[in-house]
């Protein structure tokens, strides 16, 4: 696919503009360090019974999303909820881990292998896999070590997810990333996703490892955002991360290709709490949303705030009101 240089160099200043706009200007979201910022640190006090407690959010649509649902549940339980944006997990666990946030919506597969990494190394035998059950267990063992309480899984989930365009798609007749690779292999294709992609095993290593993609060049942007979106639709990247719950692939014209020999594993959503301000009543709060989420609706809540331009906390009251979980606080 013909890449345009001044495009690219758009979107590399575009990219420097949402790093920004995430340090300074969202919701006191924290700069991309090894430590969270001294707003998280202000703004989580101990969770006690009916009082304050900070959920902490990746900068993401999706991950907003199920902060404010999890802030509203708390709120209608009798407690007194605040989101904060920080930015990725290499911030955001040991934040919670250290009680700077009490509660992060988290990812059961995702976590998983971030954990294993830290305990076992950079490059441990993986524990996560397909089966969910199988995966939790792993999990809970990890999580507990790390000082989090991790509740059972929701229904719902969110895999990581490589697509094109469809017109590259049918170009080249391609439906999976095994087909990908074989294309890969004569034209090495552009790869954009967050700045982590390249050291993460389910990312840029894990499509070289498994597939044998052939990757030329990647372009640094974000976690199947407006950025990837765009690099995607002007033809600037050929394939980019995107999420199996975003509600804009369809509405891109963009087509998922499939993983054919399972390079991702399960990533439904769990509940990460501190093990110090764990109590019963967060829990049930807590058990409540996830039990009551589907994928589908996980889907309609990103459309709704990633293609309507909706506000995440007034989808996500409109939600738990819906569902009869929202009680007299309203709630996000």
């Amino acid at each position: 696919m013909t890449r345009s240089g001044s495009a690219l160099r758009i979107l590399a200043a575009a990219a420097g503009c949402i790093m920004v706009l995430s340090a300074c200007g969202m919701g006191g979201a924290a700069s991309d360090s090894a430590s969270p910022t001294a707003a998280a640190e202000s703004a989580a006090p101990a969770a006690a019974p009916g009082g304050p407690i900070t959920i902490g959010a990746f900068n993401f649509g999706e991950s907003r999303i199920l902060a404010h649902l999890y802030a509203g549940a708390l709120a209608a339980a009798g407690y007194e909820p605040n989101v904060l944006e920080l930015t990725n997990r290499e911030v955001v666990q040991p934040a919670l881990a250290k009680g700077e946030v009490q509660v992060v919506p988290e990812y059961l597969g995702t976590l998983t292998e971030f954990l294993n990494a830290k305990v076992n190394g950079p490059d441990p035998a993986p524990l996560a896999s397909g089966d969910v059950a199988a995966t939790f267990a792993q999990l809970q063992t990890l999580a507990a070590a790390a000082g989090i309480t991790v509740l059972p899984p929701s229904p719902a989930a969110d895999q990581n997810a490589f697509a094109v365009t469809k017109a590259f798609a049918e170009a080249n007749s391609l439906t999976t990333l095994s087909e990908l690779a074989t294309y890969s292999a004569a034209a090495p294709v552009t790869l954009g996703g967050p700045p982590e992609c390249p050291t993460r095993p389910f990312c840029q290593p894990g499509l070289e490892k498994t597939y044998g993609l052939k990757v030329g060049s990647f372009v640094a942007l974000d976690a199947g955002g407006p950025l990837t979106k765009a690099a995607l639709s002007q033809g600037v990247i050929d394939v980019g991360l995107v999420f199996s719950s975003d509600g804009g692939v369809a509405a891109n014209n963009f087509l998922v290709l499939t993983d054919d020999k399972s390079l991702q594993t399960v990533d439904n959503i769990v509940a990460a709490i501190n093990s110090a301000a764990f109590s019963p009543a967060i829990e049930s709060a807590l058990n409540a949303v996830n039990a009551a989420l589907t994928t589908d609706d996980l889907i309609q809540m990103n459309k709704a705030v990633d293609i309507d331009r909706a506000d995440p906390a007034a989808v996500a009251r409109e939600w738990l009101a819906a569902k009869g979980l929202a009680g007299s606080n309203g709630g996000g």
